[in-house]
């Protein structure tokens, strides 16, 4: 149990604490600059916590229930990114493109009609990779899961959630009623609903991370309160994320 409370996270936090510490017992600074300090350092403490995370990951993840006489004619698979190698051949998806491709399939196989379309365009790598680079990676992960290359589609132009929509919206295959199935990260649910929700009206949310994975309030214990690399990584990821949907709307 103790070990797994180790976190490489400490070494930072106790060297801060304590030199804060010996700054505030020497009383080097005002009353009210050593308060906020030990409100900053409280503050990092607790947003490194799994707590924490799962408190503000939980209302990204608004997941659809899925009616049984409900079925896609399109799975949309919206993309997260590739690691760029020494050469395309050794270029492979990050950890949440995997996922979700591998959640897309999953759904393909109880709607085998539907289409998959791979989402997405990685900014910045124009001068590496071609602009289906993404797309080929997530189509080729597809079809080694069964998926027949004539169910596959790639957007190879959009590079951001509001893109994913607006490409969506001018298709040529799609109206706004047509059945969607969006799927992404937990985390990124919300927005994703957001932006697809301005341009058509008949979606389903899915969420590609695996059940293993996912916490609840019951999960809760002692370590939950400790300060984790993981967390505090989560954390940043949904406080950057409840950014992108305020400017979501202003952008909108």
């Amino acid at each position: 149990m103790f070990r797994d409370l180790v976190e490489p996270l400490w070494l930072p936090l106790v060297v801060l604490a304590a030199v804060w510490v010996a700054v505030f017992r020497a009383r080097a600074l005002s009353r009210r600059l050593r308060v906020g300090g030990a409100v900053a350092l409280g503050a990092l403490w607790f947003v490194a916590t799994p707590f924490v995370a799962l408190v503000l990951e939980t209302p990204l993840a608004v997941e659809s229930t899925i009616e049984t006489d409900w079925q896609p004619d399109y799975i949309y698979v919206l993309a997260a990114g590739f690691d760029i190698g020494d050469s395309p051949a050794e270029d492979s998806s990050g950890l949440e493109t995997t996922r979700r491709v591998n959640r897309a399939v999953m759904l393909w196989r109880d709607y085998p009609t539907a289409t998959l379309v791979m989402a997405g365009n990685q900014p910045g790598a124009e001068s590496l990779r071609p602009a289906d680079q993404q797309g080929n990676l997530m189509r080729e992960q597809a079809e080694r899961l069964g998926v027949p290359t004539e169910s596959i589609l790639i957007d190879s132009v959009s590079t951001n959630t509001n893109g994913h929509a607006k490409v969506a919206r001018e298709a040529g295959y799609l109206t706004p009623t047509t059945p969607l199935a969006i799927v992404t990260s937990d985390f990124h649910l919300r927005r994703s609903r957001r932006e697809f929700s301005r341009f058509f009206d008949n979606l389903r949310m899915v969420g590609s991370d695996p059940a293993i994975t996912d916490d609840s309030f019951g999960d809760l214990s002692l370590r939950s309160f400790w300060p984790q690399v993981d967390a505090l990584r989560d954390t940043t990821t949904y406080l950057r994320e409840y950014v992108a949907l305020a400017l979501s709307d202003l952008r909108n």
